[in-house]
């Protein structure tokens, strides 16, 4: 092997005869010159100088360099401006996006704090006690919480160069969360008072039995229309044309349908939650039966003249378990629909 790579130097070595005849050749016609002439246009004289071909290859190699420098220089600048104008306009899109969201936060940050005083508001009026707003913290700690683990969080962001920090955006971003966690406690507080009193009024005996009506006697004290002699009335009349619908006031468990010939006449008592009940009289006709359960708003009877009545009307009442018959007009004027 080394004997072939020693006869393929010795053929192409300098030191070959053949190899070195043709090297001076080259060498020979490269030494060659010319001759250029350059007469210039409306002079007498002239001038001429010589240049080997060397030298020109030289010149021709430097120009043809040159020139593809400047080609790659122009394609490479084109092809860079093009990727800046792509790079600029998402940037722009983005810069566009960042500026919207800023404004969303300063409106969320607007709203969350009418809110808060909202709340705040609310809690006093349903005699929220102190102690339950000393637990909620300062916004100077609730500031610093948010800054602390926003900081911890950057020195553990690899993707964050060193000494860089997230915008102020989301430092204020975090410091609302920090409100709206820490404050939680205090909608949740409001939030189970209004459902327990929303569960409350929705189980009490606030609609009106009747759609229309004419009240013709109030509760309380009045002259009798049958007797003429002064009783105490313990419910309302509300008269109205036989077979006027009657509904339930509010949901409940119906505890007695019955008939009484010198009082009520065919009457309907609803047993409902929270100690009340109530008393629909001189019914017509009765629609449910003893132990059903009712709907508020269900239909239970119709308004008729039945008992001891002078006309068709229906005799209305509610009385609590602890307190006795009260005035169902105090409840039918709650304003809840």
């Amino acid at each position: 092997m080394k004997k072939k790579i020693k006869e393929i130097t010795s053929v192409f070595s300098q030191d070959n005869p053949k190899i070195k005849k043709q090297i001076d050749k080259v060498k020979e016609k490269g030494h060659q010159r010319m001759t250029i002439l350059v007469i210039p246009h409306g002079y007498d004289s002239s001038f001429h100088f010589q240049i080997s071909h060397f030298t020109i290859l030289f010149f021709l190699g430097l120009t043809l360099g040159l020139l593809s420098l400047a080609i790659f220089g122009i394609v490479r600048s084109n092809n860079t401006q093009t990727e800046i104008n792509q790079l600029s306009k998402i940037y722009g899109t983005y810069f566009d996006t960042y500026i919207t969201h800023a404004n969303q936060l300063e409106e969320m940050k607007e709203e969350y704090s009418k809110l808060n005083e909202n709340m705040l508001e609310l809690f006093t009026l349903i005699d929220g006690q102190d102690d339950e707003l000393l637990k909620i913290p300062t916004e100077d700690w609730i500031e610093s919480s948010a800054i602390d683990s926003l900081q911890k969080e950057e020195k553990e962001d690899k993707q964050l160069d060193v000494g860089r920090k997230y915008l102020n955006e989301i430092y204020e971003l975090r410091q609302l969360k920090h409100r709206m966690d820490n404050y939680q406690r205090l909608v949740e507080t409001n939030f189970q008072f209004l459902y327990q009193r929303s569960d409350i009024l929705s189980r009490s005996p606030l609609f009106n039995p009747m759609y229309s009506y004419n009240l013709t006697s109030p509760f309380g004290m009045r002259k009798s229309p049958t007797t003429g002699y002064w009783e105490y009335h313990d419910g309302l009349d509300m008269a109205n044309a036989t077979g006027t619908p009657i509904y339930a006031s509010a949901p409940g468990r119906v505890v007695r349908v019955t008939y009484s010939n010198v009082g009520y006449g065919h009457h309907v008592i609803i047993q409902h939650d929270f100690g009340f009940s109530t008393l629909y009289g001189h019914c017509s006709r009765i629609y449910v039966r003893s132990g059903q359960e009712v709907k508020a708003g269900e239909q239970i009877a119709e308004v008729g003249a039945t008992g001891n009545v002078t006309g068709p009307h229906l005799h209305y009442e509610i009385f609590i378990s602890e307190e006795g018959k009260t005035d169902p007009e105090q409840y039918m004027q709650a304003g809840v629909y």
